[in-house]
């Protein structure tokens, strides 16, 4: 008996650079690497052909020494620095919680990257398989 097995959606694919995105989603999750990750989903704003393409960005959640999840979230983490843009550019008290509540809704001048994948040789995947991703977000507009 035939599977039928129902495809997932393509990730999108758009120019690289610099777009106003929206904070749509936050999922916490492990990553195919198995490492906790938090993932934060994007909506393309700009008027235009790409307007309202998700795309996502994903940060550690794990101390990198030890392996486990965030206790307190180390200054050098990705996280940190987003959270700290995502907060106008003020950096958190000492102890202060640092929710990702932060980032929901909020718009932001992001820089868009593309993602190539490579196969297990280490060349690269044709082009098909490739997909665009929020690097880091650059500042908080609204």
């Amino acid at each position: 008996k035939d599977e039928d097995f129902v495809a997932d959606e393509i990730r999108p694919l758009v120019p690289e650079g610099t777009y106003q995105v929206c904070c749509i989603r936050i999922e916490k999750g492990t990553s195919h690497f198995r490492s906790l990750k938090m993932f934060l989903e994007f909506k393309i704003v700009n008027p235009g052909q790409y307007m309202d393409t998700e795309l996502f960005m994903a940060m550690n959640l794990l101390d990198a020494k030890t392996q486990k999840p965030f206790k307190k979230v180390p200054r050098g983490s990705k996280y940190f620095e987003q959270w700290v843009i995502a907060n106008r550019n003020t950096h958190p008290a000492r102890n202060d919680r640092m929710s990702s509540k932060i980032f929901m809704n909020g718009v932001f001048e992001a820089v868009v990257r593309t993602v190539k994948p490579k196969f297990p040789d280490g060349t690269e995947k044709p082009e098909s398989f490739h997909y665009s991703v929020v690097d880091y977000l650059k500042r908080r507009l609204a």
